[in-house]
């Protein structure tokens, strides 16, 4: 499943990010590079899927 991510906030080092095709997913990392790994395992998290079935791709 392809995950597109924007950052919707970026404050205090932080970057809070929205998922657009799971809205209801709420992912924070530290640095922009966590990203990738940060969204696939809350989207695993969340779905219950195997973490191998998503694809990142970062939008600004």
């Amino acid at each position: 499943m392809k995950l597109t991510v924007k950052i919707r906030k970026a404050t205090d080092g932080r970057l809070d990010l929205e998922v657009v095709e799971l809205q209801e997913l709420q992912v924070a990392v530290r640095k922009f590079k966590e990203t990738p790994a940060a969204v696939t395992e809350a989207a695993a998290s969340l779905t219950g899927r195997p973490k191998d079935e998503f694809e990142v791709e970062v939008g600004y």
